[in-house]
């Protein structure tokens, strides 16, 4: 008992002290994540918060359907595979939707980790796309504004509106996938705050 006690409270501890980014990358590097798609799924799946969230909805269960399975000549794999893991979907549902929305938004992994064009997030080449924006409304405004071509290029498309471009792109995806999710999204919340 007193095992599971210390590394419950060390999981809870590296969640308010990380080690910082150097090394991270350092894990990373020396893991072979570097120019790797593993490179955005591997932290997500350890990640801490993930892994209180499930234990604590694991432990909310009621021990007498496993109790009774376990009586009735069950084993520990067959308890696992037909009666708590699909008691578990509501939560397994809600980590997925909170870590496909942390990695969807997430722009680190791509700077630190990947130099490979075909591995860039959508976030890094929309970023990519902003600051070209910027730098060719900058290099507008230094042209002489006789230019035809480059007054009509600085009339159509503004640094603004780019950005407001980017940001339907990035958020979209994610409001047409939530409502496919919702039901098991409300139900993985709301199990841990009502009992009874």
């Amino acid at each position: 008992m007193w095992a599971r006690k210390f590394w419950y409270r060390f999981t809870v501890i590296t969640m308010f002290f990380s080690a910082g980014i150097i090394p991270w990358y350092l894990t990373m590097r020396s893991l072979h994540l570097t120019n790797n798609f593993l490179a955005y799924v591997l932290p997500v799946i350890v990640s801490p918060f993930f892994i209180i969230l499930v234990k604590t909805f694991v432990e909310s269960t009621p021990k007498e359907l496993q109790q009774a399975a376990s009586i009735d000549g069950a084993g520990v794999m067959t308890i696992f595979f037909r009666i708590m893991l699909p008691i578990c979907k509501p939560i397994l549902a809600t980590v997925a939707i909170f870590a496909a929305v942390d990695q969807w938004n997430s722009f680190q992994d791509t700077l630190l980790l990947v130099t490979d064009s075909n591995l860039y997030s959508l976030q890094f080449i929309l970023y990519n796309y902003i600051n070209q924006a910027s730098s060719l409304s900058t290099m507008v405004n230094l042209q002489n504004a006789g230019s035809t071509a480059m007054s009509s290029l600085s009339t159509k498309q503004t640094t603004t509106s780019i950005r407001m471009t980017v940001t339907i792109i990035v958020v979209a995806p994610i409001l047409l996938i939530y409502p496919i999710f919702q039901r098991f999204f409300v139900k993985g919340i709301m199990i841990g705050a009502v009992k009874g």
